[in-house]
């Protein structure tokens, strides 16, 4: 029930009392990104559905593509109540000047952690290059065959392709693009944390990657380091938000971009490029940064965790002998 206004109010005060409670408690970012992020779902949903109808039920794809679809247009119409509710909200806006500024401390971050002493990240690229140099001798054809994301030769029993199929690429587009993003994101994780954090979430997202693309139909090969790679950037988009107060507001506002465009270009390229191994390197990811992450905006430090330490010490050991073992498989052919 609409309560009374007070006699004594202005007649030119906003009527913000008819609107639901959640209006005055958020602000337009919130809404407009949940609007694309749905809208984006709901793309990709149908575009799933369509492309594997035969083995996908209507019954099982509507409710899912469906309640996307809802929260969507739920988002949408929030977002129109949102700017109703706030007629004057562009005077509250942030000066040009302010995001460039922003945008700035954004890059610096970016640029100073691919300058540092990252030895971690250049490891694992070594590590990566190595098979997929190997890859310009063999060919591209015998590489996927002997060493790719096979679902039906995972199943009997190779299982190490799940990690194989990761040090290979399809083009020096898809190489270089990989490595490029590694090198960014995988050197600004290391200059925020603990330095042996990198290559365990590396190679789990990756594991976790090939593991979806391995369940999720239909059966085909798939090779490169994507998963990995995204699963850095979706822990890094936690540990930004968790501990914020480490980070450039636009550098949060980069990894939200960074997913955008991978779910973009996913739906846009939906037959040739993996997004069961992206959703799962970025799964894998965020949920390592809500395990281990602490959740105080304020900290300026992680507290130390040596276990974690000595696992990624494992980790890299199994990525260094991943890279060998497929090195040595493309070589025997």
């Amino acid at each position: 029930m609409t309560q009374p206004r007070s006699r004594t109010a202005h007649r030119d005060e906003p009527k913000r009392e008819n609107l639901p409670e959640f209006l005055h408690r958020t602000n337009l970012r919130e809404f407009q990104s949940k609007s694309i992020l749905y809208s984006l779902a709901t793309i990709v949903g149908v575009a799933t559905w369509i492309n594997f109808r035969e083995t996908i039920p209507f019954q099982v794809a509507f409710p899912l593509v469906g309640a996307a679809a809802v929260e969507a247009a739920r988002s949408i119409y929030r977002l129109q109540q949102w700017k109703q509710a706030h007629p004057h909200e562009k005077e509250n806006l942030v000066h040009p000047d302010r995001v460039t500024e922003l945008q700035q401390q954004a890059v610096k971050v970016m640029s100073d952690a691919a300058k540092s002493r990252a030895w971690f990240t250049r490891a694992i690229i070594v590590c990566i290059a190595v098979p997929s140099v190997l890859e310009l001798f063999v060919g591209l054809e015998q590489a996927v065959e002997i060493a790719s994301v096979e679902p039906v030769s995972i199943r009997g029993g190779e299982w190490w392709r799940l990690l194989g199929g990761t040090y290979l690429h399809g083009s020096y587009y898809h190489f270089a693009g990989n490595m490029g993003a590694l090198l960014v994101y995988g050197s600004i994780l290391e200059s925020k944390t603990s330095r042996l954090r990198l290559p365990l979430v590396y190679l789990l997202s990756a594991l976790g990657g090939s593991l979806l693309s391995v369940v999720m139909p239909p059966d085909v090969p798939s090779i490169g380091a994507s998963g990995g790679v995204v699963g850095v950037i979706g822990y890094l988009f936690l540990f930004s938000r968790r501990q914020a107060v480490r980070f450039p507001a636009a550098f949060r506002g980069a990894t939200l971009s960074v997913f955008v465009g991978l779910i973009t270009a996913g739906a846009m390229g939906f037959w040739y490029i993996d997004n069961p191994g992206h959703a799962g390197g970025a799964l894998t990811g965020l949920f390592l940064a809500a395990l281990v992450v602490d959740s105080a905006r304020n900290f300026d430090r992680e507290i130390e965790l040596p276990l974690l330490d000595l696992l990624g010490w494992g980790a890299m050991a199994v990525i260094v002998a991943g890279a060998a073992v497929t090195s040595l498989r493309l070589i025997a052919g």
